[in-house]
């Protein structure tokens, strides 16, 4: 299912489809592309089927490309940094060419076509529609399934909202947590981030002294994206007003917003580049980076790891907690063992990232594998798909009055007016 069943289906488009044929012949290109290297660095690149746009984020070239693996070698690292996709659409003769490239900005707008990015060496993302719906990853095809992601993740993020908060803040709060570990993995140095409750905790796990303390949220007074408290909601002449103010004059100041809450994910991921881990609050209020982590207790040291990966079929392993290699990983693993309330976040120089929390009910550490396969490369597309599988898997409607509901129906279609008509 490319658009989802739901009563937010309308946020997603329908795009260019390929044919069979040209879907094979781009994942083709783009998986033996990711195994080349141009000056001994890997190629990254993304590949968007679109008709020529002749607006001013796009470049023509004069004469059509053919596509293949060289040419995306060629040009993968001038549009890495900012990115920019290769745009790609059949000739007259039904042939596959590149025509240029765009600079989409995923942040601010949907793309509604087929996007195939590459990762790394092997690793090959398919997106359509605002959503990552497949991946090739270690000589494997799978399809991308962010509910097991969703449901191991949410229950500590829920932990820790107030009483006060409704239920899109939590989403939020997961949407900005992927977007930290998308951005450790872009900078490719490897880093760790311990996510944890604001009590104090944590720092029974942490090595003392802490080098570089001290505190900071790195966003504006006024960056923060405004949602009502639930008693605002309660009134519904509030929420009339509320869902009524969202016009278009609002929309550069909501924009401006929740570009800066990207930024300060940005900021945050990079301070992971520090040899160390990085502590953080649910809320994105750093206490510390460069911090060493230690065991409490070496009688209680964690033992097993229920593993799962964020695929479509796949079950639950259990590993040994031996079957983890390096440091890293496995201080994170004891941090979230220690820690039960905390999530734990490793970013490998490779690209893998694998996400460590302690399970609720039998008391391991649930594992998270080749998760980065579920970050939000998409941008505003991957945020929308989270809120529609967040309402699909019933956590807007837990606790939730009618007039919530309609708040947040309201912010949708206000997204869909104001932000999808630029894609």
């Amino acid at each position: 299912v490319i658009v989802p069943n739901s009563a937010l289906s309308d946020v997603f488009l329908k795009g260019n489809a390929p044919s069979p044929e040209h879907l094979a012949e781009m994942i083709n290109v783009a998986h033996w592309a990711s195994y080349a290297t141009e000056e001994g660095y890997s190629v990254t690149a993304s590949l968007l089927l679109r008709q020529p746009d002749h607006i001013t984020d796009t470049f023509h070239f004069d004469a059509a490309l053919d596509l293949t693996a060289r040419t995306l070698v060629k040009l993968g690292p001038a549009l890495e940094n900012p990115q920019a996709d290769i745009g790609v659409w059949p000739d007259e003769a039904g042939q596959l060419k590149i025509w240029g490239f765009t600079t989409i900005s995923y942040e601010t707008a949907i793309t509604s076509d087929l996007l195939i990015k590459i990762l790394g060496p092997g690793r090959i993302l398919i997106m359509y529609s605002g959503r990552t719906i497949a991946a090739l990853t270690a000589n494997r095809a799978v399809f991308i399934d962010s509910r097991s992601f969703l449901h191991s993740i949410m229950p500590k993020i829920s932990a820790q909202a107030q009483k006060t908060d409704i239920s899109l803040l939590n989403l939020f709060r997961y949407n900005a947590i992927l977007k930290i570990a998308q951005q450790m993995r872009i900078h490719g140095r490897g880093g760790t981030v311990l996510i944890v409750p604001e009590d104090m905790n944590w720092k029974k796990s942490i090595k003392a002294p802490i080098r570089y303390t001290g505190g900071a949220s790195f966003l504006d007074a006024d960056a923060m994206l405004s949602t009502p408290s639930r008693t605002q909601l309660a009134d519904t002449e509030n929420l009339l007003r509320i869902v009524r103010d969202m016009n278009l004059t609002l929309k550069k100041d909501w924009l401006r917003n929740w570009q800066q809450v990207q930024q300060q994910c940005t900021r945050i991921a990079r301070l992971t580049t520090v040899d160390g881990a990085l502590v953080m609050t649910f809320d994105r209020y750093v206490y510390c980076f460069g911090a060493k982590i230690e065991t409490i207790d070496t009688r209680t040291i964690a033992t097993n790891l229920s593993v799962i990966e964020p695929f479509e079929g796949h079950t639950v392993a259990t590993r040994p907690f031996s079957s983890l290699g390096g440091t890293r990983h496995i201080s994170a693993a004891q941090f979230a063992f220690d820690q039960p309330g905390a999530i734990s976040i490793v970013a490998s120089q490779d690209g893998n990232v694998t996400f460590f929390t302690r399970e609720t009910e039998t008391g391991g550490i649930l594992t998270i594998q080749q998760a980065e396969m579920a970050l939000l490369h998409e941008g505003l597309g991957g945020s929308l798909w989270n809120l529609s599988l967040f309402s699909e898997m019933g956590w807007l409607e837990k606790d939730v009055s009618k007039n919530e509901e309609g708040y947040i129906a309201g912010v949708v279609r206000w997204m869909r007016n104001t932000l999808l008509k630029e894609a």
